[in-house]
């Protein structure tokens, strides 16, 4: 700094020694002396900012992110670690196949919550047509990263960046519009992100509130049967483990089934339901499973109505109705729902 304002003053003693001989031009120079200093010392006061790396991570490098543990509601155990920045593993057994997590070079660094953090994405080919994009949350631990949350940013979208700062986790992306084919999204958006409670809440104003308001998001539902309108119907076996549902207050949504973890996306409006899901592990259920039925029924969601603590979901075409009951067990606290 010193020899950037030397240099400056220098510059500008010699030309006031040329010109001294008019008033007006001397108040020229000493005009033009003020705005480039004060224009230096701005230079040298943000500089810092532009330069160093936030508190806590100097020197992080690639390496440092290519052994971490993802968690991941696409595989049965939750989570994956990664070798090298990638997991692999069978879609299917005894098929060619594969599975492929893969951490990419979206990635950012800073504080949240007074703790070193990062948020990096991480893209996930199920071996078919979908390739799903994840917001990982990662915090600085004494034996190095540890992913506390992750958040799914959609099937085949396109994630351009990632920030984080003011406590807040920003990404930049394109997502898919009304429209818009499942390959080609066009959807120009900056999503932002809190952190509360060590998960990543997505702060998307007026939808979340009526989200969070219609009751039925946030707990983890589990299936009782399902009545349709033939009069025949489906009840869960007693001694599954699985066959639930969870709407979260982003807007996606979390399912187990008999064998396999399942996710993908809901619209809500008023007592209207859609449901989508959009990728699922592929393991193979016993014979006898009422996998496959149940999540066919949960696409065909066209209303739901909450009576008496259950969750009854009214397939289109007035063609059934799925009853749950919810697990209070497995419920997110409400502190987490609120916007």
């Amino acid at each position: 700094m010193k020899k950037v304002t030397g240099a400056i003053n220098d510059f500008l003693e010699r030309e006031m020694a040329t010109w001294s001989s008019s008033t007006k031009l001397r108040r020229h120079v000493l005009k033009k002396h003020s705005i480039i200093t004060a224009c230096a010392l701005l230079f040298a006061l943000l500089l810092p900012f532009r330069t160093s790396p936030a508190a806590g991570t100097q020197g992080v490098s690639a390496a440092d992110l290519d052994g971490i543990t993802v968690r991941s509601d696409r595989f049965p155990s939750g989570a994956v670690t990664l070798r090298n920045g990638e997991y692999r593993e069978p879609a299917t057994p005894g098929i060619a196949a594969a599975t492929v997590v893969k951490l990419t070079d979206r990635r950012a660094f800073g504080a949240v919550n007074g703790r070193d953090a990062a948020a990096v994405v991480v893209v996930t080919n199920s071996g078919g047509s979908g390739t799903f994009f994840d917001l990982a949350l990662l915090v600085k631990g004494e034996g190095g990263w540890v992913n506390i949350d992750t958040y799914f940013l959609g099937d085949r979208v396109k994630v351009h960046s990632v920030g984080i700062g003011d406590n807040e986790i920003f990404v930049a992306m394109t997502m898919h519009g009304p429209g818009d084919a499942q390959c080609c999204p066009t959807q120009e958006r900056t999503r932002r992100f809190t952190i509360q409670a060590d998960r990543l809440i997505a702060q998307e104003g007026e939808k979340r509130t009526e989200r969070v308001m219609s009751g039925i998001v946030g707990p983890v539902w589990r299936w009782v049967r399902t009545r349709y309108a033939d009069d025949t119907g489906l009840t869960r076996p007693a001694d599954a483990a699985g066959y639930t549902l969870q709407l979260r207050p982003e807007g996606t949504i979390h399912v187990r089934g008999d064998c396999n973890v399942s996710g993908g996306s809901f619209s809500l409006k008023d007592s209207e339901l859609s449901i989508t899901i959009t990728h699922s592990t592929r393991a193979a259920c016993p014979e006898g499973s009422l996998e496959d039925a149940f999540i066919r029924d949960l696409n065909r969601t066209g209303r739901f109505l909450l009576k008496n603590g259950g969750l009854y979901l009214d397939l289109k075409l007035d063609s059934g109705t799925m009853e749950f009951h919810e697990s209070r067990s497995e419920r997110i606290p409400r502190s987490l729902l609120r916007g």
